[in-house]
């Protein structure tokens, strides 16, 4: 029911996620629910947006030991072949919990989570490639809010190719943090300064 729940996440939101949807996905029996979920479908798709996370981050996790200019493209090609194989119809489940803070909290706070954590297993790789921890911040926030819009924009235009324009800037700007001479132009691209991170949701 998890993943079935998921899968509908990615396609149709939390909110337009029912239990009666996930039964009729998953096969399961209505009472099979309030067993396994005695919280509802507030629990429900908590759990979903999690077990989504646990999946794609294990993907990330193996895409981030590439040397970085690979590693973008790795990490872009985790939501090209979701969006390709369901013919541009499924996003991100975990940007779609996080869309659903007004009506889905508890999925909101879980997606909050993961991307947290996400984040921390993109600044922990940029350090080991030498960036400092503010760049390394920095840079991990922007890999993963750009392919979060650029997941959003491919849905809508049915195209990879917003993906590939988010993947050559990254990787653009990767490089550019790389020279110490191009920290004013790194800046300016992110918005400058260092400012705190806001919450998601």
């Amino acid at each position: 029911m998890i993943r079935c729940a998921a899968e509908l996440i990615a396609r149709k939101g939390v909110p337009g996620t029912s239990v009666g949807d996930v039964l009729a996905a998953s096969g399961a029996a209505r009472g099979s629910v309030y067993y396994h979920f005695p919280g509802g479908r507030a629990q429900l798709m908590d759990e979903a947006v999690r077990h989504a996370g646990e999946e794609l981050g294990a993907e990330l996790n193996v895409a981030r030991r590439l040397p970085v200019h690979r590693s973008i493209a790795a990490i872009a090609d985790i939501w090209r072949t979701r969006l390709v194989a369901s013919d541009f119809e499924a996003g991100c489940p975990i940007g779609a919990g996080a869309q659903a803070r007004a009506t889905d909290p508890e999925a909101a706070d879980a997606a909050e989570e993961v991307f947290l954590q996400w984040g921390h297993l993109l600044s922990a790789r940029l350090r080991e490639e030498d960036f400092d921890d503010r760049r390394a911040e920095d840079l991990a926030d922007a890999i993963l809010s750009s392919i979060q819009g650029a997941v959003v924009l491919c849905r809508a235009r049915r195209s990879v190719q917003p993906l590939d324009r988010a993947v050559a800037h990254l990787r653009e700007l990767a490089q550019r943090r790389t020279d110490p001479m191009s920290e004013a132009a790194v800046d300016e691209d992110l918005g400058g300064g260092t400012a705190q991170r806001p919450p998601l949701g």
